[in-house]
Order: C-alpha cells, then sequence, then structure tokens
C-alpha cells in the first residue's frame, strides 16, 4: 500500500499545473534511460541472463522485505574480474575508481554493507580487490564491510588448519579492528564457503585465531558445524530450472528460526545459471523475468515479521556474472511500455512482463522530446492520464511514461507520445 504522502502528491500533481503550465526541465531522456549502476556501460550482456546495464530503480531494497523490516541488507562480492582466467565484464575489480563506484551503487540502494569472496593472504589480485572495497566502505559512516572466506583458499594447502588459522590471524590484523567490520555482539563475523572438503581442526582454529570472531557457515547445516556461531542462506538449485528454490529457502529460513540466537543470514537472489562459467555444471534457476527476485524475498515473510525480526540478510550476488546471479546491471523485468495521446488524454500499456515488477509510473513532458519535466505520478494499475485541465502554449509537445521498477529492476521508458495543443 502507497503511504499517504504519496496519495496526496498524486493530487498535488493532478491541480498544482491549473493556469498556466511553465515547461522547465528538470531531467533528459538520455538521463533516465542510461546506466545509472556501477556496471561498465562496455557490458552488453550474456547469455546466461546479464542484461546490459541500463536504468534501473534505485528504491531502498528493504522494501522487498516484510512490512516493518529492520534486517540488515548485504550483498555477496566477487572481487576477481580482471583476471585473466574470468570473463572481461568491463571492468578491473582491483581498481579503486571502480570499487568507489560500486560502494556509492550499493548505498543508493539502501545496502547496508558487503561480503567480498576472499581467497586469503596468499591471493594477491583478489585480495588487492577486497582492500580496495575495504577502504571504499571506511568512507561511509554506517556502511558494513565483511569476509567470506572461501575454500579455493585451502587448494594445495598441506595444512587447511594452519592456513586458516593464517589467513585468519592476517584478517584480524588487517580487516576486522577496523569500526567498518561487521560484527556482532562486538565480534567480528567471518562466513565460510565450499569448505566442507577439506580437513580443519575448528576447535583448534576457535583456540588460535584472535579477536573471537563469529564462524557462520553455509546452509541449513552449517548451524551444527563444530564451533560454528550461525549459518548463511545461498541459492536453492534443483534439476528444475522453473523451480525458484522457495524450499531451500523455507528450510533455511526455518532451521534459522529454531537455532536462534545463533545468527542466521537469510537469502534472496534473482536466480542462477553458470552455463558460461568455465566450471559449468549447467545448473539454471529461471530468473522468470524478475518473478524470482519478488518471490525470494517474500517468502521470508513467512518465517520473520516486525515482531520477529530476521536479523541479516546477504544477497547472492552483487556481481557474479558467470553464474548468472549478478545485480549490478540490474534485473530484467521484460516488460515494455507504449504510450499515445488521444483527445487530451494520454494513454500506455505495458507487454512482455508483469506489473508486479513495476513500482510506480513517471510521466514526463517535452518541447523537444529530449529535455523532461516530470508532470505526475501515478499508480500501478492506472493506464491513462486526463491532460485537460493543463493550460499549455500552443504548439507540439512529446509526452513520456517512464515505468519505475520494483527495487533494483529496470525502469522502462515509452515511446514518445505528440500531443498538439
Amino acid at each position: 500500500m502507497k503511504p499517504l504522502a504519496f496519495i496526496l502528491s498524486l493530487a498535488f500533481a493532478s491541480s498544482a499545473f491549473a493556469g498556466t503550465l511553465t515547461i522547465t526541465p528538470t531531467t533528459t531522456l538520455a538521463i533516465q534511460t542510461s546506466n545509472n549502476t556501477s556496471a561498465s556501460s562496455t557490458f552488453f550482456g550474456t547469455s546466461n541472463g546479464n542484461p546490459a546495464p541500463r536504468n534501473i530503480s534505485k528504491l531502498p531494497i528493504r522494501e522487498l522485505l516484510y512490512a516493518g523490516a529492520t534486517t540488515k541488507i548485504y550483498v555477496h562480492v566477487q572481487p576477481w574480474f580482471g583476471k585473466s582466467n574470468h570473463i572481461n565484464i568491463g571492468y578491473n575489480s582491483t581498481d579503486s575508481a571502480q570499487a568507489a563506484r560500486q560502494v556509492n551503487d550499493m548505498i543508493s540502494r539502501g545496502v547496508d554493507g558487503l561480503f567480498v569472496d576472499w581467497y586469503g593472504q596468499g591471493n594477491s589480485f583478489i585480495n588487492t580487490a577486497s582492500l580496495a572495497l575495504f577502504h571504499q566502505a571506511e568512507l561511509h559512516s554506517g556502511f558494513k564491510f565483511g569476509i567470506v572466506y572461501d575454500g579455493g583458499a585451502l587448494k594445495g594447502a598441506s595444512s587447511p588448519t594452519s592456513r586458516v588459522i593464517s589467513d585468519l590471524t592476517y584478517a584480524y590484523r588487517t580487516y576486522w579492528n577496523s569500526a567498518s567490520y561487521m560484527r556482532r555482539d562486538g565480534r567480528p563475523v567471518v562466513m565460510f564457503f565450499s569448505v566442507d572438503s577439506f580437513n580443519i581442526d575448528w576447535n583448534k582454529v576457535r583456540a588460535s585465531v584472535p579477536g573471537n570472531p563469529i564462524l557462520v557457515f553455509r546452509n541449513s547445516g552449517g548451524f551444527t558445524k563444530t564451533q560454528s556461531s550461525g549459518a548463511f542462506g545461498w541459492v536453492g538449485i534443483s534439476s528444475d530450472p522453473s523451480n525458484m528454490g522457495i524450499g531451500y529457502l523455507d528450510n533455511f529460513h526455518n532451521t534459522a528460526v529454531s537455532k536462534e540466537p545463533k545468527l542466521g543470514v537469510g537469502s534472496s537472489y534473482k536466480g542462477f545459471n553458470d552455463t558460461i562459467a568455465a566450471w559449468s555444471a549447467h545448473r539454471v534457476v529461471s530468473q522468470q523475468c524478475g518473478q524470482t527476485w519478488l518471490s525470494t524475498f517474500a517468502s521470508i515473510g513467512k518465517h520473520y515479521s516486525a515482531s520477529h525480526q530476521l536479523e541479516a540478510l546477504q544477497i547472492p550476488t552483487w556481481n557474479d556474472y558467470e553464474e548468472g546471479t549478478e545485480i549490478e546491471t540490474g534485473i530484467d523485468t521484460c516488460v515494455s511500455i507504449s504510450a499515445k495521446h488521444s483527445s487530451g488524454t494520454l494513454y500506455w500499456s505495458i507487454s512482455g512482463g508483469k506489473e508486479n515488477t513495476i513500482d510506480h509510473y513517471n510521466i514526463y513532458i517535452s518541447k523537444d522530446g529530449a529535455n523532461l519535466m516530470k508532470l505526475a505520478e501515478q499508480a500501478v494499475g492506472t493506464r491513462s492520464m486526463n491532460l485537460t485541465g493543463y493550460s499549455l502554449a500552443s504548439g507540439t509537445y512529446k509526452l513520456f511514461v517512464q515505468a519505475i521498477g520494483q527495487p533494483s529492476m529496470q525502469n522502462k521508458m515509452s515511446n514518445a507520445a505528440s500531443m498538439t495543443r
């Protein structure tokens, strides 16, 4: 339900220009349709569901959660792009300017922090990229940085336990003492990904690593790992691409509730498709034109509420282009919008996708088709707007309808509808 202020703003928009309407451009068509994300404009999309970056909705991602949610929202970041063994997405993860763009983009979407997929101190490229993100996080009060220790750091290690201890001791010295590092009850949080195949003495890790970290493992079984202080959810994958993995999420969130007060980090995602990855297992979770994104958020409301909050949520992922989970470029809704003017009324229609991926419509007017003035907002479900109450000087005008997407979904602009007065 829209807040009263939104409803009043619509009423104001309908009456504010009674009398002569002076068209004073406040934006441009180029701005409203151009890439407003941290993704590279030289990236043109891939076959596994990563769209070319374009104008997306910067409404807070929190709006997709249950009413009254205070959940901290984090994104999972892959810091290895620019290496020759990964696909070219138009940027280098070690570039501090790119790290700044990414953190600023995250903040603009209402994200509270990031977890970086970290391969330990021995992987110079990934650690350099992690440090770039870390230093950017430190520039923004309240924005948090965390580490997901990846099992890739343990390949070839003669003693995985010793490697974990050495790497986490480095993390203690380098990351954990920062006020920007993610903590729970004053203790630094470190999560672990794909470490189950290694023989690790977690009791020794606990006894040897300084800082008294909270150890968090993947999937619902992570709650029962030795020395576990919690678990985090990931993507639910089945043999059926149309299966959104809601069953996986239900199991994880049910288990998280039952294991409180251990830390349960929930999960929501847009889909999964690793068919272009070098390690492809041909696993696919269809995005269904944004419905998977909406449904995975909605499923959280079955387990949590304003009176029983989900403490933290991690979105897998911010930028895993190779497994088709990235939200950096925005989520494709498959929506197209067309507009026309007839006898003083602006009409529009949508096709290709579902209207539940749209938050509202912005109506623009222009003299030249390039410089725009916002005329009004209209709620979803609306398909026309009467313009006869607006007094305009004689001439030809261009009208545009922009469908503003749900959080992190693509915004779509209509064609120019001509109107002559």
